[in-house]
């Protein structure tokens, strides 16, 4: 049998792995729960050997069972975050992830100075609470000491990479929206003197293209994964980009938009020409399409699936798995300590529950957080004026077939969703059938992305004009409580220092 590609995609929630034949059929996978996340408070953090053992153990219950040769393996991971290693390439501490939130102070300072405008110029996106350059920034103020002992910063696949090969490598497109100028592809010093950083782009690898950026599997990682020595190991791009591939946009003609729901919620368009979109807000991002012409337009939100776990510790017996249960609520889910990213872009975002009387019930709730995700989607697919299509769902909620309704009919198009289709992987097996098996076009669109398995069109009558009317009204709330985000940031602030200096 054989030989096959081996595909690693090490996200926030889970890590997963999967092995692919010549004609991308699934054959092995394996998964577990990332292990090394260390949430406290603001602080969201990952212990980079935990990560490594993690992903070392996917890939090792994957391969067991092969009985033939590994062609290549592919790796992705989240795509933001400060990874750091010391001088002796160990690493410097625990990983920041894109979830920390402690740099959500410094974000809304660099908005008052004008130095986030001056970096979105350049880069076509605003620094976040996720973002290495503010990241390094918070180091630089508030632990100094630890950032004197880093030598090397660089992303979690950027850091599995060099776990699996001892190469210290990077591929563009997801440092290019922090680092560099999507223009011309260059990395760009700008961003370094806006923040004054001390230092910055020397401390990152070196770049090189998705299918250029690899090296040969170490023989300590071998034996580790049990793997053959010297297989051909690719970087793939950011898990974004890895899933947005998984769903058919850029590769299927009728996928022109997509949305990812999973530990964060990502909505993106294939795009040929980025000035036709209607809006660009600050946390939006822009990518060269790794696998052809154009860019992928995407809106990452801090706020996905991860809603339903925040709002289920707060309403106690809210239910998992729920189907249409209308209501006068409305649910802004913005949860995460970060603030939000995209479509809006403020550290001090916060999520909020409108319409409560003695008569709400757990499932309304439930149903409202569903609402509010698919209203989110809305608003980020109208500013990106995607050519008319289908949308491909992934993530947890493409399971969701009511969900999945929802959306196309709040959005008035066809979706799509392959229930269980390891999207990320199968971008990533794609990618690899292109730079390892010479697969065309034609071919990867056919036999290697998602075929859907159904497709929900959209509604009409009431529940078209229920969810119209809720998503104008959805907005209108929004609109109106925005402004006093920042305010209730600073009583939150306030609180939270009584409750530290008050005696019990």
């Amino acid at each position: 049998m054989g030989p096959f590609l081996l595909c690693l995609d090490s996200g926030t929630t889970a890590v997963k792995a999967a092995a692919f034949d010549r004609h991308g059929r699934i054959v092995a996978t394996a998964e577990r729960q990332n292990q090394a996340l260390r949430r406290d408070g603001a602080r969201v953090e990952q212990d980079m050997a935990v990560t490594r053992d993690d992903a070392f153990a996917v890939l090792r219950d994957c391969a067991a069972g092969l009985g033939g040769p590994v062609e290549g393996i592919l790796v992705t991971g989240q795509g933001d975050g400060l990874w750091p290693l010391d001088a002796a390439t160990q690493p410097a501490g625990h990983a920041m992830t894109w979830l920390d939130g402690r740099v959500r102070q410094i974000s809304a300072e660099l908005q008052a100075s004008g130095a986030q405008d001056e970096i979105h110029a350049v880069t076509g996106s605003r620094p976040t609470a996720a973002s290495q350059s503010l990241q390094l920034l918070w180091l630089q103020r508030n632990d100094p000491q630890r950032l004197s002992r880093i030598a090397h910063v660089l992303r979690l696949k950027e850091w599995l990479f060099f776990t699996l090969t001892g190469a210290l490598c990077g591929e563009p497109t997801a440092a290019l929206p922090v680092w560099g100028d999507w223009r011309t592809g260059a990395m760009s010093d700008l961003v370094q003197r806006a923040l004054g950083l001390e230092r910055g782009l020397e401390l990152l690898p070196d770049f090189a293209p998705v299918g250029e950026c690899r090296a040969t599997l170490s023989s300590a990682a071998a034996a580790a994964i049990g793997v053959a020595a010297g297989t051909p190991v690719l970087l793939g791009p950011g898990d974004v980009q890895s899933t947005l591939v998984g769903l058919g946009l850029g590769i299927r003609p009728s996928v022109t938009r997509a949305s990812i729901f999973g530990t964060s919620a990502i909505h993106a368009c294939h795009i040929l020409d980025p000035t036709q979109m209607r809006q660009t807000p600050p946390g939006a991002m822009l990518q060269r399409f790794v696998l052809g012409e154009g860019f992928l337009s995407f809106h990452p939100s801090f706020n996905g699936a991860t809603l339903f776990q925040h709002v289920g510790r707060i309403a106690v017996g809210l239910p998992i798995h729920v189907g249409p249960a209308y209501s006068g609520l409305i649910l802004h889910p913005f949860f995460e300590p970060g603030g939000e990213r995209a479509p809006y872009t403020t550290p001090d975002a916060s999520g909020a529950l409108l319409g409560l009387t003695a008569h709400t019930r757990p499932e309304q709730i439930a149903w409202a957080a569903r609402e509010g995700l698919a209203f989110v989607a809305r608003i980020s697919h109208d500013m990106m004026n995607a050519p008319a299509g289908v949308l491909s769902l992934g993530g947890g909620l493409a399971s969701d077939p009511y969900f999945a309704g929802f959306l196309a009919t709040l959005l008035g198009i066809p979706v799509e969703r392959a229930s269980g289709a390891q999207a990320g992987l199968r971008g990533l097996a794609t990618i690899g059938a292109r730079h390892l098996l010479d697969a065309g076009d034609a071919e990867l669109a056919r036999a290697w992305v998602n075929t859907p398995d159904a497709v929900a069109m959209p509604q009409t009558g009431k529940v078209a004009d229920y969810a119209r009317e809720k998503h104008a009204l959805f907005v209108s709330l929004l609109d109106s409580i925005a402004p006093l985000w920042q305010k209730m940031s600073v009583i939150r602030d306030l609180a939270d220092h009584v409750m530290e200096t008050s005696p019990e």
